[in-house]
């Protein structure tokens, strides 16, 4: 059975609800040790997601992750909303995933996993991908349901349709099986998503999860697949800002103001202490852990 400990890298400020340059320097100061002195305590190698930005603004945190030896993927370049890669052309989607993969490589050396900014991609994402050199996806989260508490949810309800296991990605739908050379392994859910965010509002109910997904992985070899952010180890700090990222009203009110409400809980060494728990709740349950890059050649294999 295998978990793959997978960590988006990006300069959104949860406590502000929107990207901030000073979350740079935050992340790199005390998001990345402390969630990197809980992996080495553990023993276990994971992979980290980079937006291009991020590595051009701080190639040092780049150097940290790849020098505890975890696997360095690509988050896209810019995690905006507009930037977001179910709004761009296959052209558009090239360029930006280019630029990202200059920025990242000039520091990691060649990488080959990718997973979309805020999980939003569209069919031209994987032609894009295999241009660029790309080799696995994590960006599909089979059987979730978010409602209306994210971004581009709308085109997020084929989720609920995804193949359960890792499969390779169809051109005509990346939520079914095809020929590409893509091989996307969905992030762990079961309606309620496997993620560090429900892990900090409901601790209970990410057990709950917890235990089906075990058992599932147990019984059908699916990987585990969990998704955690280094922002969600920085202490809330003094300002707390509800900023509107959309102008539509009903995104504003479940994306922007409950959801960003609800993210606010359990963050700094509190999301540390419940990390600890999962993981070694995951190394009692016999979990291997391997980097996507590992988990892709296991599955070619």
């Amino acid at each position: 059975m295998y978990f793959l400990m997978t960590n988006d890298v990006e300069s959104f400020s949860i406590p502000l609800n929107k990207l901030d340059t000073a979350t740079i320097k935050e992340v790199y100061e005390v998001g990345l040790p402390r969630l990197l002195d809980l992996y080495a305590r553990h023993d276990i190698k994971c992979t980290f997601y980079f937006t291009g930005m991020f590595a051009e603004q701080s190639p040092e945190s780049v150097e940290l992750v790849k020098g505890n030896g975890h696997e360095i993927g690509c988050h896209g370049y810019d995690h905006s909303p507009e930037k977001a890669f179910d709004v761009l052309s296959y052209e558009e989607q090239v360029n930006e995933l280019k630029k990202a993969k200059s920025a990242i490589e000039e520091v990691a050396g060649n990488i080959v996993s990718f997973r979309a900014p805020m999980l939003r991609l569209n069919e031209a994402t994987v032609r894009a991908l295999e241009k660029t050199g790309f080799r696995s996806d994590s960006s599909i989260a089979s059987q979730r349901f978010d409602g209306p508490l994210t971004f581009g949810s709308e085109k997020k309800f084929k989720w609920l349709v995804a193949p359960r296991k890792p499969y390779k990605i169809s051109h005509d739908s990346v939520v079914k099986s095809g020929s590409s050379n893509i091989l996307e392994i969905p992030i762990s859910a079961a309606i309620v998503p496997f993620i560090g965010t429900t892990m900090r509002i409901s601790p209970l109910m990410t057990k709950i999860v917890q235990k089906y997904l075990y058992r599932e992985s147990k019984r059908t070899d699916k990987p585990i697949v969990f998704l955690f952010h280094p922002n969600e180890c920085l202490d809330v700090g003094d300002r707390i800002e509800a900023t509107r990222r959309t102008n539509n009203p009903i995104e504003y009110l479940f994306a922007d103001l409950i959801r960003h409400k609800l993210k606010l809980k359990n963050l700094g060494i509190n999301a540390v202490k419940l990390m600890d728990k999962i993981l070694t709740c995951a190394l009692e349950y016999g979990f291997s852990f391997v980097s996507a890059s590992e988990y892709r050649k296991m599955y070619i294999i």
